[in-house]
């Protein structure tokens, strides 16, 4: 009687998380993880060479580990907590142009080199400036919109007929569009000319970095 059965991956989780736990569960004991750190290995790996920099003191550690073990929608939230927290805000509807535009350098480059990384390029504040750049947008020049509808549909931000998508609408995902994460409170707070100009100063805020 054979008792070995397939273990098919779960599409719920990422394909790093769905590794470890078919190593973890191997039929033949020299073929698992032989500790809980080895396992844990697997599922995040631990990369002591990021850079975790921040003029705010503030711990990146846990976006690193998100954004390597693949929970995108998880790392997306962080990174918005975090960005408020470098801010002193609480809540995105309560940002303005002028924390924005003091947003300290360090900090944003530690963000954007964590998505890029692990997400093999495919996501990022400096992915989304090029993509930004593109369309036609410049940096200290209202975002008209022409050029706000082509930057929306290039990261994949809104419907065929238009419509912008709610951010339980986006997709968490490697194979969503480039540059669509992270997406940090500009899907739900930031609507019409609100929107536009929160473009304009956050993408001007990166092009000052040259990122």
């Amino acid at each position: 009687m054979n008792n070995h059965f397939p273990v098919l991956p779960n599409s719920n989780v990422s394909d790093r998380v769905n590794q470890a736990i078919l190593t973890g569960m191997e039929l033949q004991p020299e073929n698992r993880p032989q500790s809980v750190s080895e396992w844990l290995q697997l599922l995040v790996p631990q990369n002591s060479t990021d850079d975790l920099s921040s003029e705010c003191g503030i711990d990146y550690r846990r976006l690193r580990d998100l954004l390597a073990a693949g929970e995108w929608e998880k790392a997306d939230q962080e990174t918005a907590n975090k960005m408020l927290a470098v801010i002193g805000k609480t809540e995105w509807w309560d940002v303005y142009r002028e924390d924005i535009e003091i947003f300290p350098c360090t900090d944003l480059r530690t963000i954007d080199r964590l998505w890029v990384k692990y997400s093999n390029g495919r996501f990022g504040f400096s992915v989304q400036k090029r993509i930004w750049q593109s369309v036609g947008g410049q940096p200290g020049v209202e975002i008209d919109y022409d050029i706000f509808e082509k930057l929306g549909d290039m990261l994949g931000w809104r419907r065929k007929n238009g419509e912008w998508l709610s951010y339980q609408e986006l997709t968490f995902s490697p194979k969503a569009p480039l540059g669509h994460l992270p997406n940090v409170g500009f899907g739900d707070c930031w609507v019409g000319g609100g929107r536009r100009r929160y473009f304009l100063y956050f993408f001007s805020r990166i092009e000052t970095y040259e990122m």
